[in-house]
C-alpha cells in the first residue's frame, strides 16, 4: 500500500492461493510420506523380529537335532566296542569294520550339522589372544598318527614359542585348520605335510599372518580350485576317505572370523593351503609346556574293579554303556536323571553323564548334586552340545568333557585313571591312616 500526490493511497494485491494449495499439498505429502515411512518401519521390525524368532528356532532345531541324532551313534560305538572284547579276531575284523562305518555317519552327520549351524547364524565367535606355536604344535601332534599310518613325514616349521599371535576362536580356527591338515594327508601318497607360518604387511600397514599347509599330494587343477569348496567336492586320483564337505566348512569358518583362504597347487606337485589372519599384539602368554603324565601304572590297579554311575535319559546309550564297562570289568549303574542317582552317590566310584536329560535337567547340575554327598567324585561328561560356555563350565567344576560319540578308549582311560588314583594311597598310607578304602573293594 503506498500514498499518492493528490492524496489518497493506493494498495496492491497478489493471489497466494496457488503458492497455499501447494503448502498445504506439501504439507499432506510429508505427512503421508511420514506415514508410509512409519508403517514401513514396523513393518521390517516386525520381519526382523519374525527372522530372529525363526533364527533363533532353527538354532534350537539343530542343538536339539545334534543331541537327537548322535544318541544312536553314540550307543552303538558303545554296542560294538563291548562286542569286540568277547569275540574271535576274524570277527574283531567285522566289528571293526562296523565301527569304521559308524565313525563315517558320524563325520557326514556332524559336517551337516556344522554347516547348517554356520548357515543359521547360530555360531558367534569368542575371540581372545591366541600364541600360534604352541596351538599349532598340538594340532600337528594329533595328526601324527594319521601321518605315520600313511608313512608320510608331518612336521611344524621352527617358530617362536611367543611373538606370533591373533585374536580369534580358537575352537573355530582349530576345526579350520583341522580340516587343511587331513585334506593334506588324505591326498599325499608319498613325501609328507609341512605347517609353517609366515608375516606379512599390507600396504596400509596392517600386519598380518599366513599361516600355511604344505603337501607333496596330488595337486588341484587351476580350473577346479573354485570348485573344492563346494559340497561333496573330492578331487584327485587316490583312494581316500572323506565326505567332501571339510573345504565347504572352512569357508564358513573363515567369514565367521574374518579370515581369508587362498589356495595355491600344481598339478602333481602338492599344493599349500594359506589361511589369512590379522596379527595380534604379540602379547599373548603361551601357556606353560603340559607335563607328561606318567602312564605307566601296576596292571592290578588297571583292572580294579570300579563301580561306575551312568546318567542318560536315553535307554539305549544307559544299555550299550552298561554292556561295555561289564565287557571292562566293571560295575555299572544306569539312571536316567538325577532321581534315580542320587541314592547311589555314596558307593560309586565315578559318573558318566549327559548334559541334556529329560524336563530340563542337565548333567552337570546331577554332579553337583551327586558331589554334594561325595565331594571330589570323578566324573566324565559325554555329550552332542559344543560350545566354549559348556566346556568352560565343565572345566571350572574339573569335570571332564567329550563329545558324542566318544571313542570307548577315552572312557577306559578315564576309569583307569580313576581306578589308579582311588588305589595308590593304599600303596604308601600316611600315618595313622588306614591302608585300606572306607569305601572297600567292589
Amino acid at each position: 500500500m503506498g500514498r499518492c500526490r493528490g492524496g489518497g493511497y493506493v494498495t496492491s494485491f497478489t493471489d497466494i492461493t496457488g503458492e497455499a494449495n501447494a503448502r498445504a499439498e506439501l504439507r499432506q505429502a510429508l505427512a503421508q510420506l511420514e506415514s508410509r515411512v512409519s508403517a514401513r518401519t514396523a513393518e521390517l521390525s516386525q520381519a526382523n523380529r519374525q527372522l530372529a524368532r525363526a533364527t533363533a528356532d532353527k538354532t534350537r532345531f539343530l542343538a536339539a537335532a545334534s543331541h537327537d541324532l548322535l544318541q544312536p551313534l553314540h550307543a552303538a560305538r558303545l554296542f560294538t566296542a563291548a562286542l569286540a572284547r568277547d569275540v574271535d579276531d576274524h570277527a574283531k575284523l567285522l566289528v571293526g569294520r562296523v565301527d569304521s562305518a559308524i565313525t563315517a555317519a558320524e563325520d557326514l552327520l556332524r559336517a551337516l550339522l556344522d554347516i547348517s549351524k554356520l548357515d543359521a547364524g547360530g555360531v558367534t565367535p569368542s575371540p581372545e589372544p591366541l600364541a600360534l606355536q604352541p596351538f599349532l604344535a598340538g594340532l600337528v601332534d594329533g595328526f601324527r598318527p594319521m601321518a605315520e599310518g600313511k608313512r608320510l613325514t608331518l612336521r611344524l616349521a621352527p617358530l617362536a614359542r611367543e611373538g606370533l599371535d591373533v585374536v580369534s576362536d580358537g575352537g573355530l580356527l582349530r576345526s579350520l585348520l583341522q580340516n587343511f591338515l587331513a585334506n593334506a594327508l588324505r591326498y599325499t601318497e608319498r613325501g609328507g605335510v609341512v605347517v609353517g607360518v609366515r608375516r606379512r604387511r599390507a600396504e596400509d600397514g596392517t600386519g598380518w599372518l599366513r599361516i600355511d599347509v604344505v603337501d607333496t599330494g596330488v595337486g588341484i587343477p587351476a580350473d577346479k580350485v573354485d570348485s573344492i569348496f563346494g559340497e561333496f567336492t573330492r578331487l584327485g586320483d587316490v583312494e581316500a576317505e572323506g565326505l567332501g564337505l571339510g573345504l565347504s566348512l572352512s569357508e564358513r569358518i573363515a567369514r565367521l572370523l574374518d579370515a581369508r583362504i587362498e589356495v595355491s597347487s600344481r598339478p602333481g606337485r602338492g599344493s599349500r593351503f594359506s589361511l589369512w589372519l590379522a596379527a595380534g599384539d604379540g602379547t599373548a602368554v603361551a601357556p606353560p609346556p603340559v607335563p607328561v603324565e606318567d602312564d605307566i601304572v601296576a596292571p592290578d590297579l588297571r583292572q580294579r574293579r570300579l563301580r561306575v554311575l551312568v546318567v542318560d535319559d536315553d535307554a539305549r546309550t544307559v544299555e550299550a554303556s552298561v554292556a561295555l564297562l561289564l565287557s571292562m570289568g566293571h560295575r555299572p549303574i544306569g539312571a536316567a536323571n538325577g532321581a534315580e542317582a542320587l541314592p547311589h552317590a555314596a558307593q560309586v566310584d565315578a559318573v558318566l553323564v549327559d548334559y541334556r536329560l529329560d524336563h530340563g535337567e542337565d548333567g552337570l547340575s546331577v554332579v553337583k548334586r551327586l558331589r554334594a554327598i561325595q565331594p571330589d567324585l570323578p566324573a566324565m561328561l559325554i555329550t552332542a552340545e559344543s560350545g566354549a560356555w559348556i566346556s568352560d563350565l565343565a572345566a571350572s567344576m574339573g569335570v571332564e568333557m567329550h563329545a558324542k560319540p566318544i571313542a570307548p578308549e577315552m572312557i577306559e582311560r578315564f576309569l583307569s585313571q580313576v581306578g589308579a588314583a582311588w588305589s595308590l594311597p593304599a600303596l604308601a598310607p600316611a600315618a595313622g591312616a588306614s591302608a585300606s578304602s572306607s569305601m572297600g573293594e567292589v
